[in-house]
């Protein structure tokens, strides 16, 4: 599993991009109109954007994925609760 870890302008969205491209995983973000064109200016193609809701109700289980902000992710899928941390290790 691969776990990018960085402070902010870092280009860890970009380095997930690729990895998503090189895996042939679905990128699952908040926003795919808005990635698809962060990739296109990036000058990264071959990727599939699906949101948040997407992945939820249609995922197969044999689907590889990565997920852009999965703090941002797991907020979704638990709203209406206040999510205050979490650990994550690092392999």
């Amino acid at each position: 599993m691969y776990k990018i870890i960085d402070t902010r302008g870092t280009g860890k969205t970009s380095r997930l991009m690729l990895i998503a491209k090189e895996n042939d995983a679905l990128f699952v973000c908040a926003n795919p109109a808005s990635m698809r064109q962060k990739a296109y200016s990036y000058g990264i193609t071959g990727i599939e954007f699906v949101s948040y809701d997407d992945i939820i109700n249609y995922a197969h289980p044999e689907q590889k994925i990565v997920i852009d902000e999965l703090d941002c992710f797991v907020n979704h899928i638990i709203s209406g609760v206040q999510f205050i941390g979490y650990t994550v290790s690092k392999d």
